[in-house]
């Protein structure tokens, strides 16, 4: 389960309104208890596709937050990114890069994926999935999501 704050929801979804018609990303720092991952922080970053359709987490930004969950005590346990106008579930693309080039090999093993789907942006429907390998749906695993 991911579990999330109403406030890191909302800053999320602030983000994503203020990006559509664009894909936001963004990291997630907390800590694993088991099966349960606990969101102690939220790190917006910038996207390099500047797309409708795709994200690529600024690397820069990556390496800050990968920092500063370092410097909290924490570590980075997902990452999450919007889709502007379809559903909250992983596309062929998101799948192509939780994986390094080509290869088999996750880029981040065991990182929640939290899609935020701004679709009806009065109603934003957040869903988080493990990602294990390149077969849809095969390689994908709903994880829960709770926001307390």
């Amino acid at each position: 389960m991911l579990q999330l704050t109403k406030e890191q929801f909302d800053r999320i979804v602030a983000q994503g309104r203020e990006g559509k018609p664009l894909e936001i990303c963004g990291l997630l720092a907390g800590k694993s208890e088991g099966e349960n991952i606990v969101v102690t922080e939220i790190y917006p970053a910038q996207s390099d596709d500047k797309s409708e359709l795709t994200y690529t987490v600024n690397a820069r930004d990556y390496m800050r937050a990968e920092k500063a969950a370092r410097e909290a005590g924490t570590q980075l346990v997902g990452i999450y990114h919007t889709h502007p106008a379809t559903q909250p579930y992983p596309s062929p693309t998101d799948v192509k890069q939780a994986h390094w080039g080509d290869s088999d090999d996750l880029t981040f093993p065991g990182f929640s994926y939290l899609i935020v789907s701004l679709r009806d942006v009065q109603n934003p429907e957040a869903r988080s999935y493990k990602i294990e390998g390149r077969r849809i749906p095969e390689d994908i695993r709903e994880e829960p999501v709770t926001i307390v």
